[in-house]
């Protein structure tokens, strides 16, 4: 490589690894900022802390690492425009295109590391996340929990504790005041469902794939059930009792909850799969449901005389049945009725079936829109690298500013851009309004384009960036109407 070549790396490495660790420290910042209240004062180790940062990190990565990779390639080529180091690299013969070569190839390998980085290591981190947010809620809950003390601040319940043990997961002599169906307000009314009190000699807390509930097991007590008493007010047993050896209790985590929606169980989520496993997964999906529409149409066919006997040899010419046996109204008003009866029903059952077949096809294809979206999410973050390098490059060439003042502010207002169309195209293909290629490709294919277009014209050293540029096509202008004033004043 020639020194010119270490020029132009020297130029970008600097700001690149500078604006990565930059905007990952702010957007950690703005995790901890959201989870603060979560993790603060809890009890937990400082390297806890630090290691559940740190898979929080892995998500930033697919937003810091292309406005990073935009802002570092303004500056660079701004800044070798500005001291005409640019001016002379072009006068000696090179082409824009083989000034970039030597980032061209260091960009590549980030935008390979990209792909590597969401196909395996994001899945990973997410995993190890999600675990470690598990491991410490049942910290929290083994903290909280005191002895003879009630710990009154999970929604529906007061908890009693009378002894823990050193493992802090496991106690004694338990008391628990359950008010989760008053809170709840069940729509059936059952008089059951009013509160209840748990007591037992022993119990810990057990390991639960939902990272949202904590799960109690709970040993050899007694549950008493109240009942409503405006729902048993002549009833002669207002309450009932019952003994258990061994119940588990789940109790719903909000205040514990570090996640804002619902977390499907580990071996289910997206999240956590790669490329290869989402292809397997499509591949099981799509096969489940050709299978599904083929059971359902020989369900639901079976229900109609019409189509009873269809057959895929058959589809097309299809005729009626010679057997029917008609009934008119007016010979047996009492069998016209019955039967009438019985073809409503009939055809009630069909429509319920029929609208839980659509609505388990309609979740089917959400979630393989979800995949889909998901394995191509593996490819857009690796071209976006390369597509906003040359996009970058190409304006930083054309500026000629280096610094932190004009080329932050183009850098921000592309990547606002960049962001939208993503976000914006991810959103539509979730909601299946586009398709999965065109929602999580569309930033693409409007700002292709637009980046070639900057190359060409950083290329051919264009103006249009100088406010020099269009300062002199405006003298131009107001000289052409001065003199065209001048000459009709003489006519």
């Amino acid at each position: 490589m020639t020194k010119l070549g270490w020029v132009v790396i020297k130029a970008f490495s600097g700001p690149f690894i500078l604006n990565f660790i930059v905007w990952m420290l702010l957007l950690d910042m703005q995790s901890l900022w959201l989870y603060i209240d979560d993790l603060m004062g809890k009890g937990l180790e400082w390297y806890i802390i630090l290691e559940l940062m740190f898979y929080f990190s892995a998500n930033w990565v697919p937003l810091a690492l292309p406005l990073s990779l935009l802002l570092a390639s303004i500056m660079a080529f701004g800044k070798l425009g500005e001291t005409n180091e640019l001016t002379a690299m072009k006068a000696s013969g090179m082409s824009l295109f083989r000034i970039m070569r030597p980032l061209l190839v260091i960009v590549i390998g980030i935008s390979v590391f990209a792909f590597y980085f969401t196909n395996y290591l994001l899945p990973g981190a997410n995993f190890k996340l999600r675990v470690l947010i598990s491991d410490i809620q049942e910290t929290k809950a083994a903290i909280v929990f005191k002895e003879g003390v009630f710990y009154d601040e999970l929604e529906g319940y007061n908890i009693l504790i009378g002894k823990k043990h050193p493992d802090g997961k496991t106690f004694d002599d338990i008391l628990i005041y359950d008010y989760t169906a008053q809170i709840n307000n069940y729509s059936y009314n059952d008089p059951r469902d009013y509160k209840r009190v748990i007591s037992a000699k022993s119990g810990k807390i057990v390991q639960s794939k939902k990272t949202s509930s904590l799960m109690l097991e709970l040993f050899d007590g007694v549950i008493v059930q109240e009942m409503n008493p405006k729902e048993v007010d002549n009833s002669t047993m207002p309450y009932s009792r019952y003994y258990f050896d061994k119940t588990s209790l789940q109790i719903q985590l909000q205040s514990f909850a570090f996640e804002r929606s619902e977390i499907e169980q580990y071996e289910a989520d997206l999240d956590l799969m790669s490329f290869k496993q989402l292809s397997r997964q499509l591949d099981t999906l799509y096969f489940r449901q050709q299978q599904l529409a083929k059971s359902y149409f020989e369900q639901h066919k079976m229900h109609f005389y019409v189509t009873r006997y269809l057959t895929d040899s058959t589809i097309h010419s299809v005729q009626p049945p010679t057997s029917v046996k008609y009934v008119k109204p007016e010979t047996d008003s009492v069998l016209y009725k019955k039967l009438l009866m019985e073809t409503i029903n009939r055809i009630d059952n069909i429509a319920i079936s029929m609208q839980y077949s659509i609505l388990e096809k309609q979740a089917t294809e959400s979630y393989l829109a979800k995949a889909s979206i998901k394995m191509h999410e593996k490819f857009t973050l690796s071209y976006a690298v390369l597509m906003l390098f040359f996009l970058g490059a190409s304006l930083g060439a054309i500026v000629k500013k280096g610094g932190l003042g004009v080329p932050v502010l183009i850098a921000i207002l592309l990547f606002l851009i960049y962001f939208i169309l993503t976000r914006g195209g991810m959103e539509m293909a979730d909601s299946m309004t586009l398709s999965p290629v065109a929602g999580m490709w569309l930033s693409a294919f409007i700002l292709t384009p637009v980046a070639i277009f900057v190359f060409i014209k950083a290329k051919n050293d264009s103006k249009i960036f100088e406010m020099s540029f269009y300062t002199s096509w405006l003298n131009v202008i107001m000289r052409w109407f001065k003199k065209n004033e001048s000459t009709s004043t003489v006519s």
